[in-house]
């Protein structure tokens, strides 16, 4: 699979041993319909997501408590944002090189992991990570298990606990 990431840290945020996360408030799908031949691909990254990092050893707290971190992300793919679209409002873009590219199998996608200081409401980290997408209709384990190395080698910036 090939994949291209970048990360940027826009502010120092010291994490405590037993760091929580929650998602961050009015966080909600900013893509069209997240869907890939029936499969919702944003609730599979989401469960991805979380997975991950429980997996880290961050542990996730109520909505109605403060988090150490809260986080956020936006998947799409290129034919609802371009990688103009996508720096011009992230700030960052993998740019992901892809040539030949059978487009009725596949087509580049982005996913966009953010970490805000609750405290501060300041973005933290922002990472990006960019992978052609299948749209084919593959089985859905094979699909969730993409989607778990690629999340896993998105969140590698962020500590362990």
């Amino acid at each position: 699979m090939s994949v291209s990431f970048i990360t940027a840290y826009h502010s120092k945020l010291l994490l405590p041993e037993n760091a929580t996360y929650q998602w961050s408030k009015g966080f909600t799908r900013h893509s069209s319909s997240g869907m890939i031949k029936n499969v919702d691909m944003w609730s599979l990254i989401k469960q991805s997501i979380e997975q991950e990092m429980q997996a880290k050893g961050y542990r996730p707290i109520a909505e109605a408590e403060q988090a150490d971190i809260n986080i956020s992300f936006v998947a799409v793919l290129a034919s609802d944002m371009s990688d103009a679209e996508i720096a011009t409002r992230y700030g960052l873009v993998p740019a992901l090189m892809v040539h030949n590219v059978d487009k009725n199998n596949y087509e580049k996608g982005t996913l966009i992991f953010d970490v805000v200081n609750p405290k501060t409401n300041q973005l933290a980290w922002r990472t990006a990570g960019q992978a052609l997408a299948t749209l084919k209709d593959i089985p859905l384990e094979e699909r969730k298990s993409r989607i778990d190395v690629f999340v896993k080698k998105l969140l590698a910036f962020l500590p362990e606990k």
